[in-house]
């Protein structure tokens, strides 16, 4: 993966500010990449036009987008095309958790606000870069940010668990089809990250779903304890645990997937989570 392949190049990585995709905009700013990034968190925001756009000024560019609302999506390819004049590679980060709710707990509007934002934004988002690709006659890369939610029953609740595994359909569903067109889709699942995707636990959570979690991802000291009430004594969320997972890692493999080396690779879900979920 040679870093001039990326020069002169424009990513657009949703949910760019903090955490994983700020990892990933950085990883490709300092592959010569250029950046366009939203957001919807004003400090985020903030601190990455103060450290990461100061540094590239000519490379970035910030947009304080909702890409749920109608007409964000469209905006956030018009505004980048107007500053960099085309997009290669498209990054499907932003994404929000649920409260552990299993599904007879669960909370409709939480189930919308998950749905529209794990899922139903990134597929609006992949029409919109399959479109460009095409209507520039090129090759491009979208890389979408699963989870082990994605092929797992509870490691997080109904409605985060149902989102993450419907954009794994949809990453094989355009890999697939687009294959011919030189378009290429690939997912990576990782495992628990330091990222602020968790800030929304502040809120509160479904403790028996906790437990459940707790179970699945093996965060347990004693497994004789499998009744999920006693799995929430000393409460252990996943970004705490000794299986986090390294954001930079991952941007790392983000930037794999959209390069030449990776040509051979479409529609395939990437693990990432130090093998945790191999056994």
């Amino acid at each position: 993966m040679a870093p001039s392949e990326f020069a002169q190049k424009t990513a657009i990585v949703t949910g760019g500010c903090g955490g994983l995709g700020r990892a990933i905009a950085e990883a490709f700013l300092e592959a010569g990449t250029n950046v366009i990034t939203c957001d919807i968190n004003d400090d985020l925001i903030s601190d990455f036009k103060e450290k990461v756009s100061t540094a590239h000024a000519d490379r970035t560019l910030v947009l304080k987008l909702d890409i749920t609302k109608d007409g964000s999506i469209d905006e956030l390819f018009a505004e980048g095309k107007k500053v960099f004049k085309s997009i290669d590679f498209v990054v499907n980060n932003a994404g929000r958790i649920d409260k552990f709710d299993p599904v007879g707990a669960m909370d409709k509007a939480i189930w919308d606000a998950v749905i529209a934002l794990n899922l139903t934004a990134p597929a609006l988002v992949c029409k919109a870069a399959v479109n460009e690709f095409l209507s520039e006659g090129k090759k491009g890369a979208i890389v979408n940010i699963g989870s082990i939610a994605s092929f797992r029953g509870f490691t997080c609740g109904a409605a985060y668990t149902a989102s993450k595994h419907g954009l794994l359909g949809l990453t094989k569903n355009t890999g697939f089809f687009y294959a011919s067109k030189g378009i290429r889709c690939n997912a990576i699942l990782p495992g628990g990250m330091a990222t602020n995707i968790a800030n929304s636990l502040a809120q509160g959570v479904n403790m028996e779903g906790m437990g459940a979690m707790r179970i699945t991802c093996k965060l347990l000291d004693s497994p004789s304890c499998n009744r999920w009430r006693d799995a929430t004594d000393d409460l252990m969320v996943p970004e705490k645990a000794d299986l986090q997972v390294d954001t930079a890692k991952v941007s790392a493999l983000v930037l794999y997937l959209c390069s030449d080396a990776a040509s051979i690779i479409n529609g395939a879900a990437w693990t990432a989570d130090g093998g945790a979920t191999a056994n």
